[in-house]
């Protein structure tokens, strides 16, 4: 049986709300792995949607491509019965590594000009069969390196760690393509997840309760029922997850995979230069939301927080299709951003705070299967785009998301009044 009462190492001077999750030493390096790690996704995001589209010049291309990249999350669920059975940190470390080598081979095949459209998609979808146990585990220790007290305030940093990346590694991306190349993004990946990897080494979860013997003792197939079956029962996590699910799905999946085309057709940049702005502007309104609620953790209308910053998100979708000018998108993009933060970090922590810790693993790996329904999404984005253009395609998903929430706070006026 793990620890269930260690404590930081000394007592620490008193700190700000907005950083008490900080007072815990193996959340620090959880905190600046996640950041060193979000720098090459970011990296990454940028230099695959503008090689899909600078190969084929097709909408689809492009949904494919970041599609395929997100399609294993999809598996997030039998990474989840993996993270209950195993020790978390040691499945995180082998994760980083085999993701550390891969990142590299893609960019010495960069490097030779040697790519092709099929390894495009070859390499998003290996990236995305690591990324399916990266992400969700790094959730789940969230809740195993700080006490409870502190869960929001860490899951917030967290999500500010992964927003400030989103904000910096974008613009710097769309540069280093625009000057060096896109081969030199994906060796500076490389190089910032080996030094994650390093860090790894330290990381302890004192806060982990669960024992991991317990959960063998049953089959796999046997744990993964039992993750669907608690979310299925448990009215709240079966409404915070389709809230995730539906923003996933009617925005988040229109902009990510059509913002490479919207660059191009719309604001009529191909370089790479806007995209990576936009893609900053992204970041920069992902972290303000997530500091807002770092800055304010004790809110208790959790529910009414999330609602009304659903629908604020879908009203920034739809200001994004009728813009036509960098500068507009970019105020577009950043509010929906920030809105879009304040939803999915408060809807994790309500997860986080409701699940039994030996359950956790399943739990999160359920939740976290809406990121693997993105392709559909944009899919179906790239269609929209195909045949009426890529605004239109905005304005479709951002009237469908407001129509959602509206649906959900009549129907279903439980999650609208949450409070934890």
């Amino acid at each position: 049986m793990e620890t269930t009462n260690a404590q930081p190492d000394a007592p620490p001077p008193p700190r700000p709300v907005s950083t008490q999750a900080l007072r815990y030493p193996d959340f620090r390096i959880l905190w600046i792995t996640t950041g060193l790690v979000a720098g090459g996704v970011w990296f990454q995001q940028v230099t695959l949607g503008w090689l899909a589209y600078d190969l084929t010049r097709d909408p689809l291309h492009v949904a494919g491509v970041v599609g395929a990249r997100t399609l294993p999350l999809l598996l997030s669920p039998v990474t989840g019965v993996i993270a209950d059975r195993v020790d978390r940190r040691k499945l995180l470390f082998v994760d980083q590594a085999l993701v550390t080598a891969l990142v590299f081979g893609f960019a010495l095949l960069l490097r030779l000009d040697l790519h092709r459209v099929w390894h495009l998609y070859a390499f998003a979808l290996t990236f995305g069969l690591l990324w399916a146990a990266n992400n969700p585990v790094r959730q789940v220790l969230t809740a195993n390196t700080v006490p409870r007290e502190a869960l929001m305030n860490a899951t917030a940093m967290i999500s500010m760690a992964f927003n400030l990346m989103r904000a910096l590694g974008p613009a710097v991306g769309g540069l280093v393509i625009a000057r060096f190349g896109p081969d030199v993004n994906f060796l500076i990946q490389g190089g910032l997840f080996l030094v994650a990897l390093a860090m790894l080494t330290r990381l302890r979860a004192p806060y982990s309760t669960a024992d991991r013997a317990r959960a063998r003792e049953r089959s796999p197939l046997r744990n993964l029922a039992d993750g669907f079956r608690h979310v299925v029962n448990e009215p709240v996590t079966l409404l915070t997850a389709g809230v995730t699910f539906g923003l996933s799905f009617t925005m988040l999946a229109m902009v990510f995979n059509q913002l490479p085309v919207y660059t191009a057709e719309i604001l009529r940049n191909e370089d790479g230069t806007y995209l990576g702005l936009l893609l900053m502007a992204m970041g920069i309104g992902g972290f303000l939301g997530t500091a807002l609620l770092a800055a304010f953790s004790s809110a208790r209308r959790k529910g009414l927080l999330a609602s009304v910053s659903f629908a604020l998100a879908a009203v920034s979708v739809i200001a994004l299709s009728q813009a036509a000018s960098l500068w507009l998108a970019f105020g577009a993009l950043l509010l929906q951003q920030m809105f879009v933060q304040v939803v999915m970090t408060t809807n994790m922590t309500i997860v986080h705070t409701i699940t039994p810790d030996a359950l956790r693993g399943r739990v999160v790996g359920v939740y976290q299967m809406e990121i693997g329904m993105m392709p559909f999404g944009g899919l179906i984005a790239g269609g929209l785009s195909r045949v009426y253009g890529v605004d239109n395609a905005f304005l479709i998903g951002g009237v469908a998301a407001l129509a959602l929430i509206a649906v959900l706070s009549v129907a279903a006026p439980r999650y609208r009044r949450l409070e934890t």
